[in-house]
């Protein structure tokens, strides 16, 4: 079983990415690795309570709900793309855990694979 971390960058709702990587993130729970993920840049915005936004793309978010169901490990955030959104933690759709730059590294050293989304 190996250790992966998702890297998800794209918005909330700009394309068909941001949807592919949660998907990914599932799958990959799925079949049993050991997956975590961690949002920054503007894929923080993935993480916030929605409303309809009226998006050409379905709202997929809702469904992060399911991610302990699938024994997805923490999901993490980068504290300064929430600060650089004017968000805290309170403001996002599930559990998470800030993280600075620097701890950023040295979460990513602690993977078998690492994926950019």
């Amino acid at each position: 079983m190996k250790k992966i971390l998702l890297i998800i960058e794209s918005s909330a709702f700009a394309n068909a990415k941001a949807r592919e990587s949660h998907d990914l993130l599932l799958a990959l729970a799925a079949v049993e690795h050991q997956v975590s993920a961690l949002y920054r840049l503007a894929g923080v915005t993935q993480l916030l309570v929605t409303a309809n936004s009226g998006a050409p793309i379905k709202d997929f978010t809702k469904s992060q709900k399911l991610f302990s169901l699938y024994e997805i490990g923490t999901i993490y955030v980068c504290a300064d793309s929430l600060a650089s959104y004017q968000l805290t933690v309170d403001a996002l759709n599930i559990m998470v855990e800030p993280v600075t730059p620097m701890e950023q590294q040295q979460l990513i050293a602690q993977f078998d694979e690492v994926i950019l989304c």
